[in-house]
């Protein structure tokens, strides 16, 4: 922090800002930086692009710091990463891979908003997977309902792991599909609050 300026509220350091004074934005990027990461990475789970947004959003900060009316600075910020989180989102640079971690982060979760997503989730979950081949249906039951890996899958139902990773393969575009719709809920109500 510089001397000086760790007495400034987010605001005051914002005029100084506006003023181009370096040192404050300094200081105002000292002060919030990490928060915007841990709350951009708890979403996204990928510490590189966590780290490209916050930066993405100072940069953004900086560069438009005459041409927006800013009241709240921490409101600001915290909004501009939900939007930032929100594009990489849509543009689908945000893989699915961790399906795993999403369905125990709304399973485990108790407000209740996420309790409804979780519901809501689920009985979508339940709808598609009953649309599925039996097969495919018995391979997605087995690894997501009942936890088995991908060799014990295959070892109980007699077939190659790699059958089992290609069924499980086939059903991921349809889920992603499944997956975007309630993580966009779940984003914009982690965001909202």
């Amino acid at each position: 922090m510089n001397i000086g300026y760790s007495s400034y509220t987010l605001e005051e350091l914002l005029l100084r800002i506006k003023e181009d004074d370096q040192r404050a934005f300094d200081e105002l990027y000292s002060r919030t930086w990490k928060q915007l990461y841990i709350k951009t990475y708890s979403k996204l789970k990928i510490e590189d692009l966590s780290k490209d947004i916050v930066q993405e959003v100072f940069v953004d900060f900086w560069n438009k710091r005459h041409a927006r009316d800013i009241q709240n600075v921490q409101a600001y910020l915290m909004q501009a990463v939900k939007f930032k989180v929100l594009d990489e989102f849509r543009k689908s640079r945000y893989e699915f891979v961790e399906l795993d971690n999403f369905i125990e982060q709304i399973r485990d979760s108790n407000d209740a908003d996420s309790q409804l997503i979780s519901k809501e989730f689920f009985t979508a979950l339940k709808a598609w997977t009953e649309t599925l081949p039996a097969k495919r249906r018995e391979i997605f039951k087995l690894k997501y309902e009942e936890g088995l890996s991908n060799k014990e899958i295959a070892e109980r139902l007699d077939v190659s792991v790699k059958t089992v990773q290609n069924q499980l393969l086939n059903s991921s575009a349809e889920l992603k599909l499944l997956l975007r719709t309630a993580l966009f809920t779940h984003f914009l109500l982690f965001f909202g609050s």
